[in-house]
């Protein structure tokens, strides 16, 4: 039973450890894959996301805020 209890363990710390290392893994957007998201070019994105931070806002919200 013991062995059993162990092993199992084991396989448990196994896949948390492969799960966390791979939560990092991903590198954030740069701003031509952003207003590629947005549908934009990147000069509209680098006016839109100015313009949010005058606003004290992130680009999402201030793009929401003509809907």
């Amino acid at each position: 039973m013991k062995k059993v209890t162990t092993l199992s363990l084991a396989i448990l710390a196994l896949f948390g450890v492969m799960f966390f290392a791979g939560c990092g893994k991903q590198e954030p957007l740069t701003e031509q894959q952003q207003a590629e998201q947005h549908g934009m070019t990147l000069e509209e994105y680098r006016d839109t996301k100015e313009a949010a931070a005058r606003m004290n806002m992130n680009v999402e919200e201030h793009m929401n805020m003509d809907h």
